[in-house]
């Protein structure tokens, strides 16, 4: 494994290729003892400061984990807002950084993804004007996304009533039986995850 502390030192890949990126002492030490950890399959608790660079401490050792001995390594965040800020935004920059190019996947919940049979089970249904709206916005949205990750239209709140009415859940998915099986954002999603080097879940999955 390359020096840790170096690639997260004053003269390392982050400093070069992360803008704004500053060396810190609490960050390299964290990041020595989860490369560690993960090296040598113990258990790590750990506990740092905000500002400590806490995200970018525990990617670096897992993703030079994953591309040197190419073990499968899974993160795990509190919260789906955090799930989608380092899957989208802190994991791509870091691979970048390093220049890896280990697999990633993100795996919600399947609630989190538009399903196409109860989507078309919607069509010539009543529906008030506010979700005929909608309605409208994710069939826009359909023909453009590739996981049908709901967060990704910003421009319909995740708690909108009719995300209930166009995802599913174990009770109606239809399983293989669905017609539109072939299709299923959330078994592309798994079938993502388990070919993936690094997955990112979150603790509610």
């Amino acid at each position: 494994m390359q020096t840790i502390t170096h690639i997260l030192g004053s003269s390392g890949p982050l400093a070069k290729h992360v803008s704004g990126f500053a060396p810190r002492r609490q960050q390299q030490d964290m990041a020595e003892a989860v490369g560690q950890a993960l090296s040598n399959n113990e258990l790590l608790i750990a506990e740092a400061g905000t500002g400590t660079g806490k995200t970018y401490a525990y990617l670096v050792p897992a993703l030079l984990l994953s591309q040197e001995q190419g073990k499968k390594v899974m993160i795990s965040t509190g919260t789906k807002n955090l799930q989608d800020q380092l899957f989208h935004r802190d994991l791509p920059t870091v691979r970048k950084a390093l220049g890896v190019s280990t697999s990633v996947a993100l795996l919600k919940g399947r609630a989190n993804y538009l399903c196409y049979h109860r989507l078309e089970m919607l069509e010539g249904r009543r529906l008030r004007p506010e979700q005929q709206d909608q309605l409208a916005r994710i069939r826009t949205w359909l023909g453009r996304t590739e996981r049908g990750d709901i967060a990704e239209l910003g421009e319909v709140p995740e708690d909108a009533p009719i995300w209930p009415q166009v995802t599913s859940t174990t009770d109606n998915c239809l399983g293989s039986d669905c017609p539109v099986y072939s299709d299923c954002f959330v078994v592309k999603a798994r079938k993502d995850a388990q070919a993936a080097e690094v997955l990112v879940v979150n603790h509610h999955l």
